[in-house]
């Protein structure tokens, strides 16, 4: 699993501000019953921790999100999200090869993360019938990343409200840190960045910016066939254009020259999915059902199959358990060892990555989570309307077929992912 670095962040002041400009908000509300406002207020938080061979990484991510409605057609949401990361990746990859002329040399080095990233969102929905309009902005730094991103949406109700239609686009403008490299020098000669000192300021001559621009786009039809019966297909695109390489990971080549990963500027992805919804009256539950095909231009293919039952217990608990399979080819220029290694985990071409998540490999998930939502016919401590609180908790196991780590094969693939959420509507 990697962080999604098109996110966003602010300063904790703005932060404070904003959140403390929405709960305003919510207290005006409440306090003047003549206006038709509704506020909804959600946190969440999530913790992701996960340690294999020669690595780990523990991710802590609180979020908040505020929305009002100040009228029946127009809805304002406002939101922060961090990312706080701890841990230790890979910073330079070595195949089978170079372990074995080298046997004495650290063939894989590992380096500390500590980072933080912040996002501010914000966003509208505008209502008229059966047609709704969204659109959204959000901004995120860290250390070595900012982006910029805006996303627009289309939405119609037709047939008596049993078919949904919704199309969307979104578009990110990020740039991300990098080393400066000498203009003499090839690909196979470019230094890895050593570490974020610098970055985004002119104080340092050996910092420069790289861009990276971001296009999806989103196409979903929903159907109720029935009252207990609900389907939803999904097809959706990304263009992405810039540097791509994680740009403190070296690769081995062959020699024992150590090269900065370079991977493609451009990569097309596409995907579809089919899902499935069965209300089980006899049970008072839910089956889902979903299934993803995936492929990318760099070769990547993969499926995943996914299952939920979810069993109400009362009017105001319900639990789900589900499972996850997924499965992926490698990307064409994958290989464990560019250092001479045979075909087919020889070097393959002008690109070269240590990125695990590139080669192939499969995983399991499973999971459980529990809910609790309670919406009393007098106001809950005379503010809250309802009143939402869940709690979630993933296994997912990973299984690599080729990657090692100079040779040796990953253990302990295993993440664990912890979630919290909360809701209430004034």
């Amino acid at each position: 699993m990697q962080l999604i670095r098109f996110a966003t962040r602010v300063g904790a002041s703005r932060v404070a501000a904003l959140l403390g400009a929405g709960i305003a908000a919510a207290l005006v509300a409440v306090a003047a019953p003549v206006r038709a406002e509704v506020v909804t207020f959600d946190t969440t938080h999530t913790l992701f921790h996960e340690s294999p061979t020669r690595t780990k990484m523990t991710v802590y991510t609180p979020g908040a999100d505020l929305e009002v409605a100040p009228t029946d057609w127009l809805r304002v949401r406002a939101g922060w999200e961090a990312d706080i990361v701890s841990g230790a990746s890979v910073a330079v990859k070595a195949g089978p090869a170079y372990a074995n002329t080298h046997p004495g040399a650290d063939v894989v080095t590992t380096a500390s993360v500590h980072d933080v990233r912040n996002q501010a969102r914000g966003g509208f929905t505008l209502k008229k019938e059966n047609v709704e309009l969204t659109g959204g902005y959000a901004y995120s730094t860290e250390n070595d990343y900012k982006s910029n991103s805006f996303n627009v949406a289309a939405r119609t109700d037709t047939y008596e409200h049993n078919s949904q239609f919704e199309i969307s686009y979104a578009r990110n403008f990020d740039r991300v840190c990098d080393r400066v490299q000498s203009a003499n020098d090839s690909p196979a000669r470019f230094r890895a960045l050593e570490d974020s000192s610098g970055c985004f300021t002119k104080s340092n001559p050996l910092r420069t910016t790289r861009d990276i621009g971001v296009d999806g786009f989103q196409g979903t039809w929903s159907q109720a066939w029935t009252p207990i019966f609900v389907t939803q297909v999904v097809y959706t695109a990304q263009v992405n254009s810039g540097f791509q390489s994680n740009p403190y990971r070296s690769v081995i080549l062959g020699e024992g020259l150590k090269a900065q990963e370079h991977e493609p500027d451009n990569r097309f992805r596409e995907a579809v999915a089919l899902r499935g919804n069965l209300f089980l009256r006899p049970l008072k539950a839910a089956v889902r059902i979903s299934l993803r095909g995936y492929y990318d231009s760099w070769n990547v293919k993969s499926g995943t199959a996914e299952a939920e039952l979810e069993k109400y217990l009362g009017e105001s608990f319900r639990v789900m358990a589900r499972g996850r399979y997924y499965r992926q080819s490698g990307a064409i220029f994958w290989s464990d060892d560019y250092s001479g290694g045979d075909r087919p985990l020889g070097p393959k071409g002008q690109y070269w990555t240590g990125d695990r998540e590139l080669s192939p490999f499969s995983s399991w998930l499973v999971g459980v989570r529990a809910m609790y939502a309670v919406r009393p016919a007098t106001r809950i401590f005379g503010i809250m309307e309802s009143f939402r609180a869940g709690v979630s908790g993933d296994m997912l196991a990973l299984s690599y077929d080729e990657f090692t780590l100079g040779g040796q094969r990953i253990g302990n693939a295993r993440a664990y992912i912890l979630g919290l959420t909360v809701s209430a509507l004034f």
